[in-house]
């Protein structure tokens, strides 16, 4: 007993439900979710290097510099363990966007600390300014990143 093959179509795209019925919507891409993931990934990187920073505010202080002018409200050991709670809090939450099942509340809960970590980065600026501006920069593009696509995850 012999199989016969039948040949592929050689040129045309398969007929989608909008070409079906003649309208040309753009396919679902789910662009918006590659935008959550970013964020997530780069929340979890920001959370670490919270951690990191708290660790050095606790446990090496003389790597932290601190001038008579500095704006810090407490001393270095509460910073640190600011910096080390606040940390745990964001890189958590960017796991929740990678886990893709809690991205929806991980999206609100992590606009928020974002912008919390950037006012505590503000008040630590005095003390390590590098490390302040990068964690800085970064929250601002990952609150872009998971705010630009907000209403679009509700259309797919």
């Amino acid at each position: 007993m012999t199989e016969q093959q039948i040949p592929s179509p050689v040129s045309g795209s398969p007929i989608t439900p909008s070409r079906a019925n003649g309208t040309s919507a753009p396919p679902r891409s789910g662009a918006w979710m590659g935008w959550v993931r970013f964020g997530g990934v780069v929340m979890t990187i920001i959370g670490g290097f919270a951690v990191v920073e708290g660790f050095f505010a606790l446990f090496s202080p003389t790597y932290v510099t601190l001038t008579g002018e500095a704006v810090l409200l407490f001393d270095l050991t509460a910073w640190g363990w600011i910096h080390i709670l606040l940390g745990v809090l964001v890189l958590a939450t960017g796991l929740g966007l990678l886990s893709g099942a809690g991205a929806s509340w991980a999206r609100g809960v992590g606009i928020v600390l974002l912008a919390l970590n950037t006012i505590v980065q503000l008040a630590f600026l005095p003390a390590y300014p590098l490390w302040s501006i990068i964690l800085i920069i970064l929250d601002i593009v990952v609150i872009y990143a998971l705010m630009v696509t907000w209403g679009e995850e509700s259309e797919y």
